[in-house]
Formats: C-alpha cells, sequence, structure tokens
C-alpha cells in the first residue's frame, strides 16, 4: 500500500503545531513589544540629552554675591581666584571655565543720547556665544542700526567723599548685532537696551572712566569699593561633566557664594538619569528573559507531543527514514507559511 505522506503529516501538524505557532507569535509579539519599546525610550532618551545634557545651560553654576554673616556682599576680583584654587584642590582632572560676566551699575549715553547698559566679558566667553569672538573696541547689541557709535563715557572722580563727574570722554566702537538666544547670557529678568563688549574694551572704559590704571582699581576695589559700581556681575563656571555640577555648587556653597544652576530644585537629576537607564535596561532583558522561557517551554511541549507521534508511528511499522521524511515536510511547509 502506497503512503499517502501528504495526509499523514498534515494530521500530525494538525494536532501538535499550535505550540510551535504559540511560540513562534510569542516571539514575534515580544520583538515588536521590544522594538516599540525601545523607540520610544531612545527618542526620550535624545530629547533629554538635547534638553539637559548637551545643553550649556545645565553645565553652568551662577554666582552673583557672597553671603557673609547674613549680609550680600558683592563679588570681589580675589574670590575669582578662590574659587578656581578651591575646585582644582577638590577636582585635578575636572575641565570646567569660569566665565566672568563684568558691568558698569550705570547707563552710558552714545551720540545720539541713547543710553545703554554696558557689560563685559572674560575671553573664554566666546565658546557659549555661538562661536561669536568679541574684538577689541567693538560693541554689540540684539540690533546694530549703524556702523559705528560713540560712547560719551562720564569722567568721575571717586574718593571717601563720594562720586563727582564733570566732564566726559568720547570712545568709538564698532558695533555688532548678537543673538544671545540658547545662551547663558540670556535673560529675561534684566533690561533689553544691554550692551557687551570684551574684556579689554571693558578695561578702557573703567580706565577712561576713572582715570585708573586697571591694576589699581583691582586691587582697590578688593580693599574698599568707593567707585559706586559692582563691577564683577556674575560668574559662570561651566562644567564639562554634568555629574560633576551639584558636586562643584556644593564646593562653592560652603565658601559662602550664593549658587544657582539648573537642577538645583531637583534631587540629585544625575543619578536620577542613570536609575532610569538601569531600570530600563532591567525590564528588557526581564521581558526577554520571560519570552525566551516561554518559548523553551512551548517547544519542550511541541517536542513532547512529537515523540509521542513518532512512537505511535513506530509502532504502526514507520521506518525512522519514513518519519522523518513526514516532520521534514511539516517543517518545509511551516517554514515556508510564516516566511522563515
Amino acid at each position: 500500500m502506497r503512503m499517502n505522506y501528504k495526509k499523514i503529516s498534515k494530521m500530525i501538524l494538525k494536532k501538535s503545531n499550535k505550540y510551535l505557532k504559540i511560540s513562534v507569535a510569542l516571539f514575534a509579539f515580544s520583538l515588536i513589544f521590544l522594538s516599540t519599546f525601545l523607540i520610544m525610550f531612545i527618542n526620550q532618551y535624545m530629547q533629554v540629552k538635547r534638553d539637559f545634557i548637551d545643553n550649556d545651560n545645565t553645565h553652568i553654576i551662577e554666582v552673583s554675591y557672597e553671603e557673609h554673616q547674613n549680609n550680600v556682599c558683592e563679588l570681589k576680583f580675589s574670590d575669582l581666584e578662590d574659587m578656581d584654587i578651591e575646585i582644582k584642590a577638590n577636582f585635578k582632572d575636572l575641565q570646567y571655565d569660569i566665565v566672568k560676566e563684568y558691568q558698569l551699575n550705570f547707563g552710558i549715553e552714545d551720540e545720539n543720547h541713547n543710553t545703554m547698559f554696558i557689560y563685559g566679558l572674560s575671553d573664554n566667553a566666546s565658546k557659549f556665544l555661538n562661536g561669536v569672538e568679541l574684538k577689541n573696541d567693538n560693541i554689540y547689541q540684539n540690533t546694530a542700526n549703524v556702523e559705528y557709535i560713540t560712547l560719551k563715557i562720564p569722567i568721575i572722580f571717586a574718593d571717601k567723599n563720594g562720586l563727582t563727574s564733570n566732564d566726559i570722554v568720547s570712545y568709538q566702537l564698532k558695533n555688532n548685532s548678537i543673538d544671545l538666544k540658547n545662551t547663558i547670557f540670556n535673560s529675561y529678568k534684566e533690561q533689553k537696551d544691554r550692551a557687551f563688549v570684551n574684556f579689554e574694551t571693558y578695561k578702557k572704559i573703567i580706565e577712561q572712566a576713572y582715570n585708573i590704571n586697571w591694576d589699581d582699581f583691582e586691587h582697590q576695589f578688593d580693599i574698599k569699593n568707593i567707585f559706586g559700581i559692582q563691577a564683577i556681575h556674575k560668574v559662570f563656571i561651566h562644567i564639562n561633566d554634568l555629574n560633576q555640577v551639584e558636586k562643584i555648587a556644593t564646593i562653592i556653597d560652603n565658601m559662602g557664594f550664593a549658587t544657582n544652576y539648573t537642577f538645583k530644585s531637583f534631587d540629585n537629576f544625575s543619578e536620577s538619569m542613570n536609575n532610569t537607564v538601569f531600570i530600563f535596561i532591567i525590564l528588557v532583558f526581564t521581558i526577554l528573559a520571560i519570552t525566551i522561557i516561554y518559548m523553551i517551554l512551548s517547544f519542550n511541549s511541541y517536542l513532547k507531543v512529537q515523540q509521542k507521534d513518532m512512537g505511535i508511528l513506530k509502532q504502526y511499522g514507520y521506518s525512522e527514514k519514513k518519519i522523518h521524511k513526514i516532520y521534514s515536510r511539516n517543517i518545509k511547509g511551516f517554514l515556508l507559511y510564516y516566511n522563515i
């Protein structure tokens, strides 16, 4: 009697392939689920990376004054060196920049009687100004309607009796526009008529206004400020490693300076991010492990059923070669059906 392999294969497949189908379906579902979950997590992580990790503003510690015996004290030039020394003493290999923002507390008019408030920036500020390098004898504003402007700087006489001014000196500067958006110097709380100059230009303005050498100005400012200005407006400490920002801020706080930084109101943002990534990895491996275990159990059940059927076929006189041919037909059909 001719053996009908096709009919026998269909009978066996109908009886036992549900285990195999469940295993393949579960594997496919787990791949889709994990892929979707992974894509969502990567998109979320990349958004956080853009908004926080790669954002210069989150790496900045802003220092604007010193707190001494419940009194607010302006920053002195010696404070800048003290902060630098303390950071290096605690973190020898730390990569960081200390950017200084100087100011004049009074407005200066130009030849057209437009008043502007001048801020000077240290030489390393250019890397935080979207690559704009501040040049000597140049001034930078939100808009530059004319090519040159001439500042009318008051000549100020400072002594123990106060400040007096009876004359002015002209200082011509090349006018430039600058976009402070998304920079550490962007501020919504301060006046819009701010203008920026580099450190050399700021020094010239101070020297002309007070008729004093810059080194003498620094020295006298620290001993007793009789100049009527808060020369150092803010200090921006940029830490390359985001994980170290809070540690550096704690050091600066302990020195008596008031700090402000993006994650000051958060409970250890860096640790929270690391914990989130760790939990995600654990969750992915847990889901994958459960899926693999269930697949193994399903295949095991499938094989047990096949072994039982093989035993029955052997009792009916089928040789191993014929049984192999029957199951080879089933496996090939199954793989072709699912395009595997």
